[in-house]
């Protein structure tokens, strides 16, 4: 079984995957016994093309997920994730603003406690803009109050955990509702949540899939909420 298992999904990516490459040739080279699953979360472009081309694949250095239709965030995400053989399982996205070698450090820096302990790691962002912090801070202020379980940075990456903690995170959401989820559920079932602080970079390409835009945050804060409460009156029914 490898010690760590890295998950990364990518929908319609095609000019950030040959960076995206580079990183984890960067990273294998650091570490090849790095188990690495792309997800090509049902992409209408030519990132599927690119990633079975690459020599990465070819030469068996990285596993791929197909999905035909992309159904949302946490469905990739967790596509990866349910194929994973690590003991420890950690994700991060495809557009190199967190990057693999992120989770490998929040892993390094933090073995002694997830060995030892209940706990997943989080990344804590830095350098971002005052009016995506204000947003993130707003969110994670809110769902603290409704859940009384204090959180921070919800969407944070890259988010790292043990195997154990896969018995957890049964009933996922497969939305941009799953980092939420995910730290909610460690909060209920005693798992310490430890931030690992990491340096937001640019987007090279493209735009963000959730909340990049104002208008992409509206709605990023309307599924949230309805999810908030969602979550909340089925934790009530456990």
């Amino acid at each position: 079984m490898n010690s760590l298992s890295i998950v990364i999904p990518c929908y319609n990516e095609d000019e950030n995957i040959f960076p995206l490459f580079d990183k984890i040739k960067e990273l294998l080279i650091h570490d090849n016994s790095i188990e690495v699953i792309i997800v090509d979360n049902g992409s209408t472009d030519n990132t599927n093309k690119n990633i079975l081309s690459s020599n990465l694949y070819l030469e068996k250095k990285i596993k791929v997920v197909e999905i035909k239709s992309n159904i949302g965030y946490g469905h990739g995400i967790m596509s990866g994730v349910n194929i994973a053989q690590g003991q420890f399982i950690g994700w991060c996205h495809a557009d190199l603003q967190t990057e693999p070698m992120d989770i490998f450090n929040a892993y390094s820096s933090n073995i002694d406690n997830l060995k030892h302990e209940n706990c997943i790691i989080k990344g804590l962002r830095k350098n971002r803009n005052f009016f995506d912090a204000l947003f993130t801070f707003g969110m994670s202020l809110f769902a603290s109050l409704i859940f009384l379980k204090k959180i921070n940075d919800i969407n944070a990456q890259p988010k790292l955990f043990p195997r154990s903690f896969l018995k957890v995170i049964k009933d996922y959401p497969s939305d941009f509702s799953l980092d939420l989820y995910f730290l909610i559920m460690a909060k209920s079932n005693n798992y310490r949540i430890i931030n690992h602080e990491v340096i937001m970079k640019k987007r090279l390409h493209g735009e963000a899939k959730g909340g990049g835009t104002l208008k992409g945050k509206i709605k990023l804060i309307k599924r949230t909420l309805i999810y908030i409460f969602e979550l909340k009156k089925k934790l009530w029914n456990l």
